[in-house]
């Protein structure tokens, strides 16, 4: 249990050091991979950067993550949630439409803020807080080794370890320290949890920005 983002991503900096795991920029997924993100990019001396998510919801079943996309046209649909929700598919092809509209529109906020994504020949760590399905780490996944990064390494606080197994498929490195098997979701094992709005974020990393140009 986490007290908050704060803490959970010192912890998350603690199991980088004993994996003896470095890399040569941060991204974190926004909104609420950001405050991770930025302790984790201090803590390493690193440069950080943002990939915003778009996440696909069950019709039926909100709480559950089906897909996600980035800016770009870059998507992943979980094909066997959707068999096993049995999900009408022209349902998902319309909230897929729906959300690379509405992620494409977010990117500019955060484009104006942070700038443009540069990992090419890098190693990124891959920065959220949490990994419930591993349909955002995935799209973000596919953004990072368009754009060119060495090596992907996916790390975050908390996520069950049957996500991970699968994480581990498309990344080069996994780095959790919470992995509990009884996983419902991110922010049961957060005593402070609240999700983080488009424009705390830009505010953040505003912030952020302003103070490491100091």
């Amino acid at each position: 249990m986490f007290a908050d983002r704060s803490d959970a991503a010192q912890q998350l900096v603690a199991a980088l050091h004993r994996r003896d795991v470095a890399g040569d920029v941060v991204v974190a997924l926004a909104p609420d991979g950001i405050p991770v993100g930025s302790v984790v990019a201090d803590a390493t001396a690193l440069p950080m950067n943002v990939i915003v998510i778009q996440r696909i919801q069950a019709a039926n079943h909100p709480e559950l993550t089906i897909g996600a996309v980035a800016p770009g046209g870059f998507s992943w649909i979980n094909s066997p949630m959707l068999r096993f929700l049995d999900v009408n598919w022209e349902y998902v092809q319309e909230a897929k439409t729906h959300a690379t509209d509405t992620v494409e529109t977010r990117a500019v906020a955060y484009g104006e803020t942070w700038g443009p994504l540069d990992v090419s020949g890098k190693r990124v760590l891959l920065v959220d807080d949490g990994i419930p399905t591993g349909a955002a780490m995935r799209v973000a996944t596919q953004r990072l080794r368009k754009a060119g990064a060495d090596e992907v390494i996916a790390a975050a606080p908390v996520a069950p370890p049957d996500v991970l197994e699968e994480v581990r498929r498309w990344t080069d490195n996994v780095v959790v320290p919470l992995q509990p098997t009884a996983f419902q979701s991110t922010a049961d094992y957060y005593e402070e949890f609240s999700h983080i709005t488009d424009e705390e974020a830009t505010t953040a990393l505003s912030d952020i920005v302003q103070t490491r140009s100091a």
